[in-house]
């Protein structure tokens, strides 16, 4: 588990369905990186009917070294999964339009496979 900063947490858990199929990619050092994104739901707003409506919110995650390997083998889109890590945000400069951009992903420590054996 990754250390925390005395005051702080950075921690991250979500039980969710594969929106696609992992992709894994390898950085010049050789390291493997695998990221999916995960769907949850949350209560939106009433409809007019006043039934609350579901919000799906979209969560990339990636997973490194062995724990990534592992997603690549067994994860599929559609699959549930439960994840818990921390939040990892990246910034970078637009190479077409020079506007900073940014992203926020989850880093996954630990990643649960939530699906039976007989529906791999």
């Amino acid at each position: 588990m990754a250390q925390q900063i005395k005051g702080t947490v950075n921690r991250v858990e979500l039980i969710g369905w594969l929106g696609n199929d992992p992709n894994q990619r390898f950085l010049p050092s050789g390291v493997g990186v695998c990221d999916f994104d995960v769907a949850t739901k949350r209560v939106g707003s009433r409809g007019e009917d006043g039934e609350w409506t579901y919000e799906t919110e979209w969560t990339t995650v990636e997973a490194w070294e062995s724990l990534g390997d592992m997603c690549q083998e067994h994860l599929r889109k559609g699959s549930r999964v439960r994840v818990v890590g921390s939040l990892r945000t990246r910034s970078w400069e637009d190479k077409e339009t020079s506007a900073r951009r940014s992203k926020t992903v989850v880093r996954a420590e630990d990643v649960l496979f939530l699906d039976s054996r007989d529906e791999e």
